[in-house]
């Protein structure tokens, strides 16, 4: 579990950012990213009823959770990030996922 500081919760910061942010893709996921004031990022996730029952969202959550605690010191700390998961995901290794989400970091140019 990410710490309470670095995460996003609140559905008017995802609306916000949803509005306002630029989005880097690839086959499995999406990146939403958005400047923000203050001294870390924070990082929320997002994966719809699309990518399958509530057990497989939930792990698609948790291993989403630790790749991107590994990566966040190595993320820009000015802005803030939505990792939305694709259906195609669950075709996905957690080695596979971590290399999207790696992948979509770098493209978005927040990965140092």
């Amino acid at each position: 579990m990410l710490n309470k500081q670095y995460r996003l919760k609140k559905r008017k910061e995802f609306a916000y950012m949803y509005r306002k942010g630029d989005a880097s893709h690839t086959k499995y996921l999406t990146l939403v990213v958005v400047p923000t004031k203050m001294d870390h990022a924070r990082v929320g996730f997002s994966v719809s009823k699309k990518v399958g029952k509530a057990y497989k969202r939930n792990l698609i959550k948790r291993q989403l959770t630790e790749i991107i605690k590994t990566t966040l010191p190595h993320m820009d700390a000015k802005y803030n990030y939505i990792v939305i998961a694709k259906p195609s995901i669950t075709e996905l290794n957690f080695a596979g996922i971590r290399e999207e989400v790696l992948s979509v970091l770098k493209r978005s140019g927040h990965y140092e």
